[in-house]
């Protein structure tokens, strides 16, 4: 078994090192976002240098992050910003967090007496799991690391190791403000199936945080309430079609149940954990459509929810405790791979290596900014810039003028931000999309020259596409 375990250190560790790279090549080449990255950088330096966290980066700025997002998992990774204080910390913090919960996953495989076999096969399935990935590639997220806490949690429930289970349990809740739903239905399966005390008291635990934290915190102690809740409220209209009433749900189904073989659809009592992992986006957040398909990092919870039925349904059936369903499993992982084009293919592409010539501008003009200064910028600079007191993000909008129009007629594209930063940087090179100006290119750039016509800016330095301006008046 330690000559196992070995194996199964290399492997996570190889996987890390994978994902570590992903993570940080598309940082380092501007391809993060304030949303999330930038916001999460400031969160976490400010709590490192044991201040409040009042976020400027985000859409509700000069507010608390506790008030959009319950994350006191953060304060505990903040001390790593006293080691390097650098976004880079986090994406590497990450990509380790989730490549070693494979350790627990294998565990718990060998625990139930598969095969080695399979459980190596189980192991590398886990790993490359599509919610694993793309939560990689999407900046950094409290959800990641609520994963794999979680892992470690199954693992410990089912180990019986009374400590470790509540220290996990802890660091699992405490990572994002659902995840003890899913700590709590975990506990739930457990409990039916043992009718243990473990199991009962993790699952009022999770109860009782999950309702202190929406039924008390949220409506009581927020001013906007909980803002990923529909209009009318949190389930106000609840039904079984809405589990598959889009084609990004039906695919979402499709290809997490395919991912393990479909395996997990012959264990239902284990299988609702996942269920319920999707029931709260899919049928109590239904208008929050950003969260129901397969991209971005929602569905990294899913990978653990799905690989424990996997392995419940290969225990029970001995006679697919066999090197075929190893063979199988890996390959319904790379043939899905293949088909939805995962990002570590990218780690084989020539354009995830190659630099955007705009970035060494974006570097220079970064530097001409001082130190200290409050700076506003668009989305994929702002990760560069997040470890300071005020930055902020741009937005687009439309500006009407009765007389004096910079755009010739009455209503002009035009940009608004938070705050009274000193300083704009931009970058309107091809390299960038919408997700980086969040508006279309041409127009971001129209917006800019209409700013500088009406005097609200004034150009202190420009290399090619970068611009870096002074700001003289708010644009508001």
């Amino acid at each position: 078994m330690k000559k196992e375990l070995r194996w199964v250190i290399l492997i996570c560790l190889g996987f890390a090192v994978c994902y570590s790279v992903l993570s940080v090549i598309r940082h380092l080449h501007f391809g993060s976002y304030g949303f999330d990255l930038g916001i999460t950088d400031q969160i976490v330096w400010l709590y490192s240098i044991l201040r409040a966290p009042i976020t400027t980066v985000q859409a509700y700025p000069f507010t608390s992050i506790l008030t959009d997002h319950v994350e006191l998992m953060y304060v505990l990774i903040a001390p790593f910003y006293w080691l390097y204080r650098s976004p880079i910390m986090l994406l590497v913090l990450q990509a380790a967090a989730l490549s070693f919960s494979g350790i627990p996953v294998y565990l718990l495989a060998r625990k139930k007496k598969l095969r080695p076999v399979v459980c190596f096969a189980l192991l590398v399935s886990f790993l490359m799991f599509y919610g694993m990935q793309n939560a990689v590639w999407f900046d950094v997220h409290s959800l990641s690391f609520g994963a794999a806490a979680l892992a470690w949690f199954i693992y410990f429930l089912d180990a019986e190791q009374t400590h470790w289970i509540f220290i996990t349990l802890v660091l699992a809740i405490i990572s994002k403000e659902d995840v003890a739903l899913l700590t709590g239905l975990v506990s739930a399966v457990y409990f039916l199936r043992r009718r243990d005390r473990n199991s009962l008291f993790a699952g009022i635990i999770s109860l009782l945080y999950f309702a202190a934290i929406f039924g008390v915190y949220f409506p009581h102690f927020t001013h906007d309430g909980y803002r990923y809740a529909t209009a009318d409220g949190l389930g106000k209209h609840v039904s079984l079609s809405l589990f598959y009433d889009s084609a990004d749900k039906r695919q979402t189904w499709l290809y997490s149940l395919g991912w393990f073989g479909f395996l997990p659809v012959a264990s239902v009592l284990t299988l609702l954990p996942a269920i319920g992992d999707m029931a709260h986006y899919f049928v109590f957040a239904p208008n929050f459509t950003a969260a129901q398909g397969l991209f971005m990092h929602y569905r990294v919870t899913l990978g653990v929810l799905l690989a424990l039925p996997t392995i419940d349904v290969i225990s029970r059936w001995k006679k697919l405790n066999t090197v075929y369903i190893a063979i199988y499993l890996v390959v319904c992982a790379l043939a899905l791979q293949y088909v939805l084009h995962l990002p570590l293919s990218y780690l084989t592409k020539r354009w995830f290596w190659t630099m955007p010539a705009s970035v060494t501008d974006i570097e220079r003009g970064i530097r001409q900014l001082p130190k200290d200064a409050s700076v506003v910028s668009q989305n994929n600079i702002t990760p560069h810039l997040s470890e300071r007191p005020l930055v902020f993000t741009l937005y687009p909008m439309t500006k009407d003028f009765t007389e004096n129009s910079p755009c010739g007629v009455k209503t002009c594209d035009w940009l608004r931000w938070a705050g009274k930063p000193s300083y704009l940087i931009v970058d309107t090179s091809r390299d960038w999309d919408e997700r980086s100006f969040l508006i279309p290119r041409e127009r971001f750039i129209t917006s800019v020259i209409n700013l500088e016509k009406n005097g609200n800016i004034d150009l202190f330095f420009r290399s090619h596409e970068t611009s870096v301006y002074r700001i003289l008046h708010q644009p508001n």
